[in-house]
């Protein structure tokens, strides 16, 4: 039987002699595994961008937030939660669920915001931008970080003060394009002028129910709210101008303590919340570690699905490169007589043919490695999509490639060992 590394020479030069045809075998499983590569980054991407949303929120946290709901004109002269009278629109969580929820068991501090939906403009023009009241973890909480200047202190809820802070959103819309340091500059609403103190970012994409993303929010101390603004949110414009808007509270982050009881914590906060606003859901709720165990399985499912796509790719080329490889052997019976007649074994025809289809596989599988880490590249740069290439996937498809070759090149490689040189000499 001939060595191992004589054989392993061969095939390279048979490989080299049939450049054109060796690339064209090659093609099935170069895209295969190309495919295989940029699908896995593309939905590792977006599974981990859409993951590290939901962690932003904290996964140590039940998000109650006020919702409006619809007034029926027929109620015009009830009052309270949920009720609608001539002036006021009275509905939303309130102080009688601060206190309440913040004396359950499981229940470490709450965090509140509250939307003082006063408008904020730009010269004539209204800026997507709100002036939230915010309780002093409002920037522990979102996941969000100082930029410039310096958070709340405890100071500044003890006695109503005219400062704020904004997100980093907010300073490029309200400054000019290129300034720097904003801190210390006045901010001027309907009501009052802030001064700001500091500037927070948040590159996680927060974005809580009803009040958005903390980037575009300009934040004022929760007593600074109530002493400016009193109990009503603001008052409405167009049409309603004469109409206010009763909410205490847009969103109360619950932190809890023991993150192992949060699901009984929140079925007891969606039963008090069901009985205190029974009159109308006015009201609703996320859970963010529940949310990411249903992300997560969904996401597994769509992982399966885009790789079991990639790999049809896949199978499709190793058919191919079977089929080549049957149509090399009938091509290239004389070498194989020639061959056997001097003396090789069948074994060494067996392992020749089998070693030129694992070598086209496996430098196919390199070649289209690249050519999916590019796709990737690509859909990052122009598509603004993220994409994570692991070394797990890189290694899988490369063994996936050299598995394809032995499967597939197995029967041809047989096919060419059973061939009697006797016979195939005498049709030469």
């Amino acid at each position: 039987m001939m060595r191992f590394t004589d054989i392993v020479s061969l095939s390279f030069l048979n490989l080299r002699l049939h450049k054109t045809r060796s690339l064209l075998t090659s093609l099935g499983v170069i895209f295969g595994v190309g495919s295989v590569i940029s699908m896995m980054a593309i939905s590792k991407g977006a599974e981990r961008s859409a993951l590290s949303q939901i962690e932003s929120m904290g996964i140590d946290k039940i998000i109650i937030y006020t919702k409006k709901p619809h007034f029926d004109s027929s109620a015009g002269s009830s009052s309270g939660r949920g009720a609608a009278t001539s002036s006021v629109e009275d509905y939303g969580l309130d102080v009688r669920d601060y206190q309440f929820i913040k004396t359950m068991e499981n229940v470490h501090h709450i965090t509140t915001i509250r939307n003082t939906r006063q408008p904020i403009t730009k010269g004539q023009m209204r800026l997507d931008l709100k002036l939230c009241g915010v309780s002093l973890g409002f920037m522990k909480d979102t996941s969000s970080h100082l930029v410039a200047g310096r958070w709340f202190s405890e100071v500044d809820f003890r006695s109503p003060s005219t400062i704020c802070v904004i997100g980093q959103d907010v300073k490029h819309k309200l400054f000019p394009l290129g300034a720097t340091d904003v801190v210390g500059s006045n901010i001027r609403t309907p009501y009052a002028s802030y001064r700001i103190v500091g500037v927070i970012a948040n590159d996680n994409g927060t974005s809580l129910p009803e009040v958005g993303s903390p980037n575009d929010m300009i934040l004022i101390p929760a007593n600074t709210d109530l002493s400016i603004y009193g109990n009503y949110a603001s008052e409405s414009q167009g049409r309603n101008r004469n109409k206010a808007i009763l909410v205490d509270y847009d969103v109360m982050l619950v932190n809890v303590a023991n993150l192992e009881y949060i699901d009984n914590t929140s079925k007891r906060l969606q039963n008090y919340l069901e009985k205190a606003h029974a009159k109308t859901k006015d009201w609703d709720m996320i859970v963010p570690l529940d949310l990411l165990k249903q992300r997560e399985r969904t996401q597994k499912i769509f992982t399966i699905v885009m790789g079991a796509i990639a790999s049809i790719s896949l199978l499709v080329g190793g058919i191919g490169i079977m089929n080549i490889m049957l149509a090399s052997v009938s091509e290239r019976k004389k070498e194989i007589g020639t061959r056997r007649a001097l003396g090789a074994q069948k074994l060494d025809i067996l392992f020749q043919f089998l070693i030129e289809t694992v070598i086209l596989t496996t430098l196919g599988g390199c070649l289209g490695i690249g050519l999916g880490l590019g796709l990737s590249a690509i859909v990052t740069k122009y598509a603004e999509m993220p994409t994570v290439s692991s070394m797990t996937n890189i290694f899988g498809s490369l063994l996936i490639s050299s598995f394809v070759g032995v499967v597939f090149g197995t029967y041809p490689a047989w096919r060419a060992a059973q061939q009697n040189p006797i016979d195939v000499l005498r049709s030469e």
